[in-house]
């Protein structure tokens, strides 16, 4: 049953961090009986409320009939209303989308632009919508994540909660009639031609005559799965964290490690779905694990890339650097380590360390500021020892360097030449000999 005590006992349970006095709420309202009954319950709470309203254009009269009541129903409640209207056949010619996806589109865009800081929006979802949604989501196919349903509340691109969400169709139709609301009807919700529709209108009513409390027992156990959804991520995340192990500033899984759960979709779905990966990847992220070095399977933000025994996890927006050193002397800090410089005289020297991560420069031959910048594929440099240039992608490539290694690859450069690949090579140009007076001495340190 849905009364003003019921529906302030559940808010303060289910929402306790919303002030029902303090914090503005704007209600989407279509005119529909949910949306009024939310709109008269939250005026009784006196809540500071602002109605929202789209009207789509999709049925002639009807959709003007719409907007005229709701225009009426905030004149009488006395509160603040904004209207949206837009050709949504248009829209969805435009972007190439259906009707639904391009309705759902404009309403969501709009009460984002309304919502102030710290404002919340409403939508009158109710115990029904539940039922029809987790039922859609098990037909289509679907993981622990679908069959928990519409969340009561959202904190992402939008803020919003759905207090209607545990009372049925019925409850919300009584409460109408028990405080003489008037309401109107879409007509578009009698009609079969969404799945939708076709599932509130004739699958349920069928269900209905072997379960009679279906949406009740659907809403209990999704609720539930969200208990068991929340122990899940948390036995995952914790696993997957244990895994990790970060190698030279690249997040890296060993593939022994990874093992451990091969072929575990929940798993390997807990790993991947934050990195822009769609569950139909899973079977290929598995894969990957026995394929050959340098395969990788990329997505829009990310790739996994299989390099001897582990993955690495590399970001395809990895910042290029580029810094600008004025003197010889002190430390330079870079994303993945740092730059020690020293300024001597040639004569301090006594025996140069052979060490890949020390450069020995003859000083005299460089034009200060110089820099340290990430390589390029257009780089070439005179490997020591070596009289020709050498095309640096090529040099990096006969290093066998795993491809989130070689990516991230620096260099110290004046003006156009190359003086160090980093940690791997000097340029020729740029050795000490006999004549050399004064030396910078660059000491590269790995974070790692």
């Amino acid at each position: 049953m849905l009364t003003l005590e019921n529906f302030t006992k559940h808010w303060e349970k289910k929402f306790p961090a919303l002030n029902l006095k303090h914090t503005h709420f704007l209600i989407a309202i279509s005119g529909g009986v949910d949306s009024i009954v939310l709109a008269h319950l939250m005026h009784l709470c006196k809540a500071k409320i602002t109605l929202a309203h789209v009207n789509f254009q999709l049925r002639g009269e009807e959709s003007i009939r719409d907007e005229n009541f709701v225009r009426s129903f905030a004149e009488q409640l006395n509160v603040p209303i904004k209207v949206h209207s837009l050709d949504t056949h248009k829209y969805a010619a435009t972007y190439k989308m259906g009707l639904q996806e391009a309705a759902r589109e404009i309403r969501y865009a709009w009460f984002e632009s309304l919502l102030e800081k710290g404002a919340v929006l409403l939508t009158a979802h109710h115990a029904d919508d539940q039922t029809e949604t987790v039922l859609m989501q098990l037909f289509r196919g679907t993981g622990l994540h679908g069959l928990t349903g519409i969340p009561a509340r959202r904190i992402d691109v939008l803020n919003l909660a759905r207090p209607l969400l545990p009372f049925t169709k019925e409850h919300i139709k009584q409460y109408a009639i028990n405080n003489e609301l008037t309401f109107v009807e879409d007509s578009s919700n009698n009609k079969d031609d969404y799945t939708r529709n076709l599932i509130r209108n004739k699958i349920i009513p069928q269900i209905q005559e072997v379960y009679a409390n279906v949406n009740e027992n659907i809403f209990s156990t999704a609720e539930k799965l969200k208990e068991a959804e929340a122990i899940v991520e948390a036995t995952v995340a914790l696993f997957w964290k244990k895994g990790f192990k970060i190698k030279k500033g690249i997040p890296t899984l060993p593939i022994s490690y990874f093992n451990k759960v091969k072929d575990n979709a929940t798993y390997t779905w807990g790993l991947i779905q934050s990195y822009g990966f769609k569950p139909a990847q899973i079977t290929e992220v598995h894969k990957l694990l026995e394929a050959s070095n340098g395969a990788y399977i990329a997505t829009p933000t990310h790739r996994f890339i299989k390099y001897n025994e582990v993955i690495q996890i590399v970001s395809n927006d990895t910042p290029k650097e580029h810094l600008v050193i004025y003197v010889g002397e002190g430390v330079l800090q870079t994303k993945n380590g740092s730059l020690h410089l020293e300024l001597l005289e040639a004569k301090q020297i006594s025996k140069m360390d052979p060490s890949n991560t020390i450069a020995y420069i003859d000083a005299a031959k460089l034009d200060w500021p110089i820099v340290f910048r990430t390589w390029q594929s257009t780089d070439y440099f005179y490997p020591l020892g070596l009289r020709k240039k050498k095309k640096l992608n090529h040099f990096l490539g006969s290093l066998k360097l795993s491809p989130a290694i070689k990516e991230q690859v620096g260099i110290v450069s004046v003006g156009d030449k190359i003086c160090w690949v980093v940690a791997h090579r000097l340029d020729d140009r740029f050795k000490i000999t006999p004549q050399t007076t004064k030396v910078l001495k660059i000491t590269y340190q790995d974070k790692s």
